[in-house]
């Protein structure tokens, strides 16, 4: 039986306590926040204080952290906490909802979070605290980097790569053969056709450039 205790206390933790509910030999023992306080109730489990409560479970047979953290926006702070923390010793969970359908040839890194009717196809990678959200589809020999989210009914085509903290927000389109830069921002909607550099923001069909660009 793993023990998990999930970081942070938003939305995303709830997608990820639904999901750790639906897997297998789990026990799900408190929740870490730094804006509730320690004993408060968080969907009938504890708060049982900040990040910092986690020390004590480092390298611990059989406990581990989960990543309720989302970033709709952007992942700086999910990133900086996974790394925080693993600095500290602690074991990260795959959050991987059973409805998903994964290739057996697919490689997963550490605190991956798989929302529900995910597919990823053959030979796919993905490194250490990526976000794979509801009904996207990852295409064979596609590599997707660390810290990455890849929002909901987002399809990624064949042979492509994603670097480490791209945002893929929702419905978003990369066709196959393409490279999305470090950092980048792929709005909402849009359809990716050829290669976008790192730290740029583009929308549209066929998504191009644009230098100031808020999503609601």
């Amino acid at each position: 039986m793993k023990k998990v205790i999930i970081v942070g206390s938003g939305g995303h933790a709830k997608v990820v306590i639904d999901i750790l509910n639906e897997m297998d030999d789990i026990e799900i023992i408190g929740i870490t926040s730094n804006s509730m306080e320690a004993g408060a109730d968080f969907l009938n489990y504890p708060i049982l204080g900040d990040d910092r409560i986690l020390v004590k479970y480092a390298n611990k047979k059989n406990y581990y952290a989960a990543m309720g953290l989302g970033g709709y926006r952007d992942n700086i702070l999910r990133k900086k906490i996974f790394n925080g923390l693993k600095e500290q010793g602690i074991n990260f969970l795959n959050v991987v909802h059973p409805s998903t359908t994964i290739s057996k040839s697919a490689i997963i890194g550490e605190g991956v979070v798989v929302f529900p009717g995910v597919v990823i196809n053959a030979e796919v990678q993905i490194g250490n605290n990526s976000i794979i959200a509801t009904g996207s589809t990852i295409d064979h020999e596609t590599i997707i980097g660390n810290h990455v989210l890849v929002s909901a009914g987002v399809t990624v085509g064949a042979y492509t790569k994603i670097e480490d903290e791209v945002l893929l927000a929702l419905g978003s389109k990369v066709i196959s053969g393409i490279n999305i830069g470090h950092g980048s921002l792929v709005a909402a909607g849009s359809v990716v056709i050829g290669n976008v550099e790192k730290n740029k923001k583009v929308y549209g069909i066929p998504a191009k450039e644009k230098k100031q660009l808020e999503i609601s």
